[in-house]
């Protein structure tokens, strides 16, 4: 999964980078507007599977020299 920002233009979504996909490639867009309260967003983003590495104790970056958390 990765996100893209595009600009939505005569009834057509365009994305504002080269997206590297096959040509008649079906993909899933989430729209989020600019908008939308931000516990939908992290809703959005928790479905996504965006905080799934928090589960893995491996992918803590934060050591003892980091200091205190705030």
């Amino acid at each position: 999964m990765r996100t893209i920002q595009a600009i939505y233009e005569n009834g057509v979504l365009r994305p504002l980078q080269k997206l590297n996909i096959p040509e008649c490639q079906r993909v899933e867009i989430i729209i989020l507007e600019d908008d939308l309260p931000l516990s939908l967003i992290a809703q959005t983003a928790q479905q996504a599977g965006s905080y799934d590495f928090l589960q893995h104790p491996e992918q803590d970056t934060y050591t003892i020299e980091d200091g205190e958390a705030v």
